[in-house]
């Protein structure tokens, strides 16, 4: 199993390696083009614009490369392991463990000590050893006893050589005495093992989208929409897609993306919505869609343009990945710690869930789920990895997906588990609320879920998520019962755009009518104006860019397709588990290998 992992790191790293010049030249192209400088926000982090040299950013990605392996090989995992012990064989346990070396943990209640010199006395059947404090080694953020599987750094930590030992009463020792413990006062006793599997999937998981969304971007072949820049200052900020995942004419409907708390300048939202893919992009109209409210509110649009206005979001007092890991810590901010949909568990759709539990007031009728997420990159490649089996008949597919019914390809993408499916738990069982189309995958996005609770009259509900192989990224959840808001929206219309050219075309824009601003080549752009009135000192203004259009790739496969293959993706769930296995295939790890280390 070591050479095997050694094996699969080595992999990564040249990997990481033949890759370096190209995401430096992608880096170069993003950060540094003259036509348009911009800098990408995540969230509220910008990505801090840098002017490089060739050389400079080769070795930087070098860097890079290297602080990306580095971090995934030092987060390693153990398993807490309970040893069998009976009263007659308790003594020989204890004495194999002090053959080995091991690092004895003494706890009681709260309190734990590092018992050294140990030593059995089979006659009174008694262990003793001088009590010292935990090294710092042995010492940990959370309680060992708080999950099954823990992580740790190599570099900083030592678990694997650590035998614990539970007492049954309370007791105090002294520091730097000799304490004798009657071997019947030990309740239990525990190893920590290395998880093989976990520290494996780490590595793999955690780099893979590094790796995808630069080898994508270089070769602009990204499955993705219209990038969307605000204006903030004298840079443009990086805020999201529009229309994303409309890949035909008639899935179009209307979409709406949070812009960030930026202040018009003169009165004047600017917005640059940019092509730098291999794609046809159709832009039909946007407009701009406002909120002024007080500092204390949240204003988001659902699904249906609905605003929802959010006072008191709490946050869940539980969350279980898989029905299996207890792990509420990545919903709690909007950090870009997620949760990614990829446990190496097998089920029967290879789907992955997570469950949420909120405390309910009891009188509560409603609720709005808050959820910030997006669609990952290994998404965008593994959906031009099914693409591209179609070789060179993809484009005839691609002009005849033009005349399917969108109930058809909405259909086919629901039964591919690409969605974000929400599910409430009722009387009756799980009770679907809402699939939550892509939203793509170069930024977070905050997204509400409005919630019907008449016929729930428990303290608590709950909230399952579920989704298909690595489809999604979670980064935050929370849950608003307080009531809306009455608040009067305002939609503005462009009042001017003018394409990289200098090309006024505005009227393009106004309205739905198929009167569409086309994008045929990457690096085309065009920046929009609209007009707007500040709002009243004491509030601010929310912001949303409604939009509607769509795209379409342009491709040049090669090779003749397999059509018996590709008529299997017509039957549920094909997409995702191709999805899975091309990622375990991809890593060369085998996934019951991977299941079986878990």
């Amino acid at each position: 199993m070591k050479n095997k992992k050694n094996k699969l790191l080595f992999q990564h790293f040249r990997l990481m390696i033949i890759i370096k010049c190209k995401v430096s030249l992608c880096y170069n192209y993003l950060i540094t083009n003259k036509k348009m400088k911009t800098h990408i926000k995540n969230n509220t982090k910008p990505f801090v614009s840098l002017n490089l040299s060739k050389k400079q950013s080769v070795y930087i990605s070098m860097l890079l490369s290297l602080a990306i392996l580095n971090l995934s090989i030092s987060c390693s995992y153990y398993t807490v392991r309970n040893v069998p012990t009976t009263k007659e064989n308790v003594s020989k346990q204890i004495r194999e463990f002090n053959q080995s070396e091991k690092y004895v943990i003494v706890h009681s209640d709260s309190l734990y000590w590092h018992l050294s010199e140990v030593v059995i006395n089979e006659d009174t059947q008694t262990l003793s050893g001088t009590v010292q404090p935990i090294t710092s080694e042995h010492q940990y953020k959370k309680p060992r006893e708080s999950k099954r599987v823990h992580r740790y750094k190599k570099i900083k930590q030592a678990p694997l050589n650590e035998v614990h030992f539970n007492l049954k009463s309370a007791t105090n020792f002294e520091l730097n005495q000799t304490a004798n413990i009657p071997l019947e006062n030990i309740e239990s006793i525990s190893v920590n093992d290395k998880n093989t599997g976990r520290a494996i999937a780490n590595v793999l998981l955690g780099t893979v989208g590094t790796v995808f969304v630069a080898l994508l971007l270089v070769a602009a072949l990204k499955s993705s929409c219209p990038f969307v820049y605000i204006k903030n200052g004298k840079e443009f900020d990086f805020v999201g897609e529009l229309y994303p995942g409309t890949i035909t004419a008639n899935m179009q409907k209307d979409d709406y993306l949070p812009l960030p708390h930026v202040e018009a300048e003169k009165d004047t939202y600017t917005v640059k919505i940019a092509n730098y893919l291999k794609e046809i992009q159709y832009t039909d109209y946007v407009q701009l869609v406002l909120f002024n409210h007080s500092t204390d509110v949240e204003v988001l649009l659902d699904s249906e343009g609905g605003f929802q206005t959010f006072k008191n979001i709490i946050a869940p007092r539980d969350v279980v990945v898989d029905d299996d890991l207890k792990h509420v810590e990545p919903a709690l901010k909007k950090d870009n710690i997620f949760y990614a949909f990829n446990t190496s568990v097998n089920t029967e759709k290879s789907t992955r869930n997570l469950k949420l539990e909120f405390d309910k007031p009891k009188e509560s009728q409603e609720a709005k789920l808050y959820l910030t997420a997006k669609n990952s990159v290994w998404l965008d490649y593994i959906f031009g990895k099914f693409n591209e089996q179609f070789g060179m008949y993809y484009n005839t597919f691609q002009k005849e997906q033009q005349e399917v019914s969108r109930d058809s390809i909405k259909g086919w993408t629901e039964g591919q588990n690409i969605p974000l499916s929400v599910y409430l738990k009722t009387n009756k069982g799980w009770k679907l609320v809402e699939k939550i189309n892509t939203v793509g995958p170069m930024a977070m996005r905050d997204l509400v879920v409005p919630l019907e609770l008449k016929g729930i009259n428990k303290d608590k509900i709950q909230i399952k998520l579920e989704t298909g192989f690595m489809f999604w990224e979670v980064d935050y959840v929370g849950m608003d019962f307080s009531k809306n808001i009455d608040l009067k929206p305002e939609y503005i219309s462009p009042s001017k755009a003018v394409d990289q050219v200098g090309n006024n075309v505005t009227e393009s824009l106004l309205n739905q009518d198929n009167n569409y601003l086309i994008q045929p080549n990457i690096g085309d752009e065009v920046t929009v104006s609209f007009s707007v009135e500040k709002p009243k000192p004491e509030l601010v203004q929310s912001v949303f860019l409604k939009n509607r259009g769509y795209y379409n790739y342009i491709r040049d496969y090669k090779g003749i397709p397999d059509f018996e293959k590709l008529k299997s993706f017509r039957i549920d769930n094909t997409f995702t588990k191709y999805s899975e296995k091309v990622y375990f295939d991809f890593v060369n790890f085998d996934l019951n290998t991977l299941a079986y280390h878990e």
